[in-house]
């Protein structure tokens, strides 16, 4: 991690401060209170905001102000990062509002929350060793205030232990220890939990025995049971099948006795029709006879001459009529030729010019005219008295011939009258044979139903007792299925208990195999439990005393070295205890560090400050802030000569960015970088 800029606005003594930092070694120069710390707070607030106890929103925010704001530009395994936090003074205390960061021109913001864990993720600080309230890895590696420098020396020994222990991640096997003890504690209460599951286990396998037992017996009972059952069964199936018989038997008796009846109905049908065809053959016959006395009475006995005798007489008669149709048009005719010659007649008479030549008609030529058209006229009267005559005589026969015909067809309804009465004999007569031919067949009929009754009654007697051995065999079949009713319900009772003890079984014998499981289990919890409390937590506490030893020798080590860098005193050495608490010896004796002078303490707590970094960026492998070591008046108190062995001892650290707060002029010396600052009216400034 390589800090490259910060800006600061309205925190403590700045109002408004950008400040670059050079590679290498950079003294923060200036008066007491003229602001050099506050720059080192801020980063620490940029990098992880603040925190109730240790860096309040007070102490930063300038008085006066409702907002101030710190944005830290660093490099970062060659990743540019900006990160902006800000103040907001609220009605009763001092908020931290959204910021943001920006890795390679990409920006993100969130909360402060979030900010704080993303840097968490990106210095690589383990985030089991960091709280809420303490950024304790960042406290002891990077940079500690001024007045913490010397509170770890002056602790008590068990907190100061535990905190090393954060520190160098070996408070993981302590943890290890207690999380096995409560571990341990949970196998005890499942050790006394399962043996309280499994202490009927015994008593669960004899109740099993004792069931298997019962569940044989009653399976022994169904076994002697089945073949009874079988037997019953059996006699069900017999006697159903003589009740099936009875029952076809009782079918066919019952068709037996509707056939008798539907044929006695046939009987008695077919004697009826006899007698009714008796009588209407007696009827008919009397009918036929006075019919046939009634036509001999008729004198016409030739009907079909008759017939055609009329027809002859309507044939002549409508010659007649179409003759005297013919007369009459003759007649007509020739009285129309008279009635023209008279007319021409009477013209010529009248007429003295020739229409078409205009010439006088002559008396002679009129007069042979006239002699001419009374010849035709004369004629004409001839023909008309002839034609006149042959009509009176077309009269005289045209009357005989309707005479006659009426007389005809009067007797005509006599005649038809008598071939109504043939028809009627004839059909009679018809009916007749019909009628004997039916009782003809009614006989033969009534014979063979007279035969199949006997033979339906000799059946009938044959089986007439069926019904009663249906009775019986009935009676028997019912009796036979109670009992079979019965050891039905007693198998069932015998299966219902075999279900029962199976499930009652079934049910034991997964109880025991689950006691069985949960005694293995029992084992195997009894030897985790042996294994944790006998050989685990030994291991662990020898691994811890391993590690720890390893690093009480390199943390000891340094922190010898870099004292004796400090204070060339031969009568004054120091040495780490097994707590690590600082032991000082002068001249053979141990002492209290409230003895020593203000720069032997300072040089004892400087010492172990850069022993602690060394050694804790040496364990924590994974931290990214190993390059960057911020000191906050490391050397108050030194003499001249001390001052001298500074430039030594940060040799000797070899890290890439050294940041220190100092009002030392003579540090400047040996420093590569010098930000002066200075405080006019209440407000810092880089000069």
């Amino acid at each position: 991690m390589f800090i490259k800029s910060i800006k600061l606005r309205n925190i403590r003594s700045y109002e408004n401060q950008a400040i670059e930092f050079p590679p290498g070694s950079t003294l923060l120069a200036g008066d007491i209170g003229s602001g050099k710390s506050t720059i080192l707070l801020a980063i620490e607030f940029a990098l992880f905001g603040i925190r109730r106890k240790q860096l309040s929103g007070s102490s930063l925010l300038r008085h006066g102000k409702k907002h101030g704001e710190v944005e830290l530009k660093f490099e970062l395994e060659g990743k540019e990062i900006t990160i902006k936090r800000t103040l907001k003074r609220g009605k009763e205390d001092i908020k931290q509002e959204t910021g943001y960061i920006i890795i390679d021109g990409i920006k993100k913001e969130g909360t402060h929350i979030e900010l704080k864990s993303k840097i968490f993720d990106l210095l690589g600080y383990p985030k089991e060793l960091i709280s809420k309230s303490k950024d304790i890895i960042y406290r002891y590696t990077v940079y500690t205030p001024q007045e913490q420098m010397k509170q770890i020396l002056l602790e008590d020994k068990d907190i100061r232990l535990d905190t090393l222990r954060k520190l160098f991640n070996i408070d993981k096997y302590k943890r290890i220890r207690e999380n096995a003890q409560i571990y341990i504690k949970e196998l005890r209460e499942k050790k006394k939990c399962f043996e309280g599951q499994i202490e009927d286990l015994e008593e669960k396998k004899r109740e099993k025995a004792e069931n298997e037992s019962r569940l044989k017996e009653v399976n022994e009972n169904l076994k002697k049971l089945l073949p009874k059952i079988q037997h019953i069964k059996e006699q069900v199936n017999e006697k159903k099948r003589l009740v099936e018989k009875k029952e076809e038997q009782i079918n066919r008796l019952n068709q037996l006795k509707k056939q008798f009846e539907l044929e006695e109905i046939k009987l008695r049908n077919n004697v009826e029709k006899r007698n009714k065809n008796r009588e209407e053959l007696e009827k008919l016959l009397k009918e036929i006879n006075l019919i046939k006395e009634e036509l001999e009475k008729f004198g016409i006995k030739d009907i079909k001459n008759f017939f055609e005798k009329i027809k002859e007489k309507e044939k002549e008669l409508e010659k007649l009529r179409e003759k005297k149709v013919e007369i009459n048009k003759k007649l007509s005719e020739i009285e129309t030729k008279i009635n023209h010659s008279k007319e021409t007649v009477e013209k010529i008479r009248k007429i003295k010019k020739c229409p078409t030549c205009l010439q006088d008609v002559r008396e002679e030529h009129k007069k042979s005219i006239e002699e001419a058209e009374e010849e035709k006229i004369k004629e004409l009267r001839k023909k008309q008295e002839v034609i006149k005559k042959e009509e009176e005589e077309n009269k005289k026969r045209l009357l005989q011939i309707e005479e006659g015909l009426k007389e005809l067809r009067k007797k005509q309804i006599e005649v038809k009258a008598i071939e109504v009465k043939k028809r009627t004999l004839q059909e009679k007569e018809e009916k007749v044979k019909l009628i004997e031919k039916e009782q003809n067949e009614i006989k033969k009929r009534i014979g063979e139903i007279n035969t199949k009754k006997i033979k339906l009654n000799e059946e009938i007697e044959r089986i007439k007792d069926v019904e009663q051995e249906y009775r019986k065999i009935k009676t028997e079949l019912d009796s036979t299925l109670e009992k079979e009713k019965k050891v039905e319900i007693e198998k069932r009772e015998l299966e219902v208990k075999i279900n029962e003890i199976t499930r009652i079984v079934k049910k034991i014998e997964e109880e025991i195999e689950r006691k069985l499981k949960i005694k293995s289990l029992l084992k195997v919890v009894s030897q985790y439990k042996n294994w944790i409390e006998e050989h685990f937590i030994k291991l662990m506490e020898n691994i811890e005393k391993h590690v720890m030893l390893q690093v009480y020798m390199e943390f000891n080590q340094l922190f010898q070295q870099w004292f004796n860098i400090l204070i060339e005193d031969e009568s004054l050495n120091v040495r780490l205890d097994n707590d690590f608490t600082p032991i000082i010896e002068q001249n053979g004796y141990e002492t209290s560090i409230e003895n020593l002078s203000g720069g032997e303490r300072t040089a004892v707590a400087l010492a172990y400050r850069l022993a602690l970094n060394k050694v804790v960026n040496d364990v924590v492998s994974q931290i990214k802030t190993k390059d960057i070591l911020m000191l906050d008046e490391p050397t108050d108190g030194f003499s001249s000569e001390q001052l001298d062995k500074i430039r030594t001892v940060l040799e000797q650290l070899g890290i890439r960015q050294i940041i220190i707060v100092s009002h030392e002029p003579k540090i400047e010396s040996f420093v590569d970088n010098v930000i002066r600052i200075s405080k006019n009216e209440h407000m810092s400034i880089v000069d």
